[in-house]
């Protein structure tokens, strides 16, 4: 009997944390830091950095490796297919403007959250979400409206039946209660946390479907705990889930919001 290959264990998986490490570097990096970052070993990252370069996907210069021309090309493309960008950002900035808080767009990605669009405050004091790092779903809003925009099965899927990693001394751990609030979640409309992923947060969040009418992420509102209004949590909540209404009829969603109490 032959058991299932660990996707980490391929040539295919090298190669692209390769690429992220070399762009997730921001600047030249070298072999032995991609082969450090990526954990790869450094021969093996050798051969790979001169497979990429001679296809222009990386640059080799003087002080390490860049992303290279072909990767821009690429990039370019995805971008041009991708509806969400040109959808996201006129949306955010009427929330923005309208709460002057830092929102996102965070997006589901197997079974946890990415952060990929932001539009910040203008106040110094900020709360602020890494990009393109991945979180759980079961704590925050972000991902707790994710699972507000999906069914039953498919949350017991997501987080099993074992207490879940607790990030914060507030965060839901408990399947049982996640499914609840789920539940209770998306009569509402939107999700409500404070300080569930990170320490002095809060957050306001909305599911967003496509075109298929499959939940795709969440409308994420954001703002630091000592500034947060709890007072003021259905009146963002009703602006939340009405911008992850209009998103999703810009990328094609035709399901209804009927269960929705605010639709």
């Amino acid at each position: 009997m032959t058991g299932k290959r660990d996707p980490g264990d391929t040539l295919a998986d090298r190669i692209i944390k390769v690429v992220e490490a070399v762009v997730d570097a921001g600047e030249p990096v070298g072999p032995r830091g991609l082969a450090r970052s990526a954990g790869i070993d450094r021969s093996a990252v050798g051969r790979i950095l001169q497979q990429l370069g001679d296809l222009d996907v990386l640059e080799r210069r003087a002080d390490g490796y860049v992303p290279g021309p072909r990767l821009f090309i690429l990039g370019r493309i995805l971008s041009a297919l991708d509806a969400l960008p040109n959808a996201v950002r006129p949306l955010l900035g009427r929330l923005v403007a309208e709460f002057d808080e830092t929102c996102y767009v965070c997006a589901l990605h197997g079974d946890t959250a990415v952060f990929t669009h932001e539009i910040q405050s203008s106040k110094p004091l900020r709360f602020v979400v890494e990009l393109g790092r991945p979180v759980p779903l079961h704590a925050g809003a972000a991902g707790r409206a994710i699972l507000a925009g999906l069914s039953r099965e498919e949350i017991s899927a997501l987080i099993g039946g074992a207490p879940l990693p607790a990030l914060t001394p507030n965060t839901i751990r408990d399947p049982l209660e996640i499914l609840a609030r789920a539940a209770s979640d998306r009569s509402r409309g939107y999700a409500v946390s404070t300080e569930e992923r990170v320490a002095g947060g809060a957050s306001v969040a909305a599911p967003f479907f496509d075109h298929t009418n499959r939940c795709q992420g969440s409308v994420v509102f954001t703002a630091p705990l000592t500034r947060f209004d709890p007072d003021r949590s259905d009146e963002i909540g009703r602006a939340v889930a009405a911008t992850a209404r209009e998103l999703s009829n810009r990328l094609g969603y035709s399901g209804d919001y009927s269960w929705q109490s605010d639709s």
